[in-house]
């Protein structure tokens, strides 16, 4: 079998090799984690989440697409649309966010986001595998991906943290949509681990992001008006671009939009009112 090439933000790649592989791919820049998991000498939330996530390493490597139904045609003519759109998104090196990270946060942080973006890069790889498997071709680029890339490397650490934190309560959603609807029970098992990694991502984030955030009260104020403006208009853009998806799944972009509302105000207030 070929191997995966090195190049994982160009998004080339030999799609059955890629998908069928059991490892994870890794950029050469990334932490590997493969030693034990580290002793903690502390109980910092940086420390405990550097903790979860060695843990949680390998954790989708028995993932298979084995047994999947043949989908109904509205269905998988949406998930065509939808699904090469979320695993671009997915991938990546992180290299930017953490060059911005470095100096910036601490050790146990910092090796935290590194194996944040290795478990972003493992969903790619089962998304990967889903296409694969429902012959869906995947995507080089998208404008989603062009505006999310942009806004996030506008500045430095916090702001590309604010934009991920933004996309993941998105994710999260849509693939907790998918997994409820989709009514195939192979696609909900798989959908439903994508849904609960994406609600840890956002639980790190919460607890250590926070810290980060102060800084005197008109600066505080202005960045949590811009973070809910943008929130909310992403919100709104990604319900339009899958409304087909969401139909399919049995929710109207409309309730989409009206679930996710409720979810900013929670999140606005964990990281701005810590």
């Amino acid at each position: 079998m070929k191997d995966a090439p090195q190049n994982p933000v160009a998004n080339v790649i030999d799609l059955h090799s890629w998908a069928t592989a059991r490892s994870r791919r890794r950029h050469p820049s990334m932490w590997t984690a493969d030693a034990a998991p580290t002793r903690i000498d502390d109980h910092s939330p940086a420390a405990l989440w550097r903790s979860d996530f060695e843990i949680h390493a390998d954790q989708h490597a028995d993932v298979t697409t084995s047994g999947l139904w043949v989908l109904a045609p509205v269905l998988d003519s949406a998930l065509r649309t939808s699904l090469p759109i979320f695993q671009l998104g997915e991938i990546g090196t992180g290299r930017h966010l953490l060059d911005a990270a470095c100096g910036t946060v601490g050790e146990d942080h910092l090796q935290a986001l590194r194996l944040f973006i290795i478990e972003s890069q493992e969903h790619a790889r089962v998304l990967a595998m889903v296409c694969s498997a429902l012959d869906i071709g995947m995507l080089d680029d998208h404008w989603t991906e062009r505006v999310f890339r942009s806004t996030r490397h506008r500045r430095g650490v916090r702001t590309e943290l604010l934009a991920i934190v933004i996309a993941q309560i998105i994710t999260a959603e849509i693939y907790a949509t998918i997994a409820q609807g989709v009514g195939d029970p192979t696609l909900s098992r798989i959908f439903n681990r994508l849904h609960v990694d994406e609600l840890r991502h956002l639980e790190f984030h919460s607890a250590t992001l926070p810290e980060h955030l102060r800084w005197r009260r008109p600066i505080t104020r202005a960045v949590r008006a811009a973070w809910v403006t943008a929130a909310h208009t992403a919100v709104i853009a990604v319900a339009w671009e899958h409304r087909k998806l969401l139909t399919a799944c049995g929710r109207s972009h409309r309730a989409f939009i009206a679930d996710l509302h409720q979810t900013l105000v929670a999140q606005e207030a964990r990281l701005f009112d810590a």
